[in-house]
């Protein structure tokens, strides 16, 4: 909230980023409620914002349609997983770095573009690749790692969205007070013929 202005900023500007995502893509507003509540706070630790948390979690439900509640689930397991050591070795030997030059992770957006860079090349029944998807999810969000990082050219589309979506609740609201003014108008008009 402060690096945006403060509080009334930071909500004027999520709620921006969340009407205009929603408008664009297969996400319900309130599904990206449900994400921000259950995984805003693993996801800042890990070095991401809203906007970004709201892209990933888009691509991710543009492809699966699964719950927000399954989706948060897995993404908050993926982005603890995805900083470990372990982790972070077996990438690098695959040339994917997740560490900065000062040994600082590179954050949870920039991870995964990374790794979706990475392993575009090899081929997903590639033993390496079922390796990394496991690791970076387990066995159970598998369903939510390959969407992560296959699509990841629909969570780059949001994020431009959700970036510049400013001021897009106010026009929203206008046109809809434009709009129920044109009725009452109608009414009015109808009532004095």
């Amino acid at each position: 909230a402060r690096k945006t202005g403060g509080d009334i900023k930071f909500l004027e500007n999520t709620m921006d980023a969340i009407n205009s995502v929603s408008k664009n893509f297969a996400v319900e507003s309130g599904d990206l409620i449900t994400v921000i509540r259950r995984v805003g706070g693993v996801f800042e630790a890990a070095g991401g914002n809203v906007n970004e948390l709201i892209a990933l979690f888009t691509s991710v439900r543009a492809t699966t349609r699964e719950s927000a509640e399954t989706i948060s689930t897995g993404l908050r397991t993926i982005f603890t997983r995805i900083q470990r050591t372990d982790t972070v070795d077996q990438l690098k030997q695959l040339g994917i770095q997740l560490r900065d030059s000062q040994g600082q992770f590179v954050g949870a957006y920039e991870a995964v573009r990374r790794l979706s860079a990475g392993l575009s090349s090899l081929d997903p029944k590639d033993y390496r690749f079922s390796e990394i998807v496991e690791s970076l999810g387990g066995f159970r969000q598998i369903g939510k790692v390959i969407p992560l990082i296959r699509q990841f050219t629909t969570a780059q589309d949001a994020l431009n969205i959700a970036q510049s979506a400013s001021g897009s609740v106010a026009r929203d609201a206008a046109i809809a007070q434009q709009s129920l003014f044109q009725q009452a108008q109608k009414v009015g008009q109808e009532f004095k013929a």
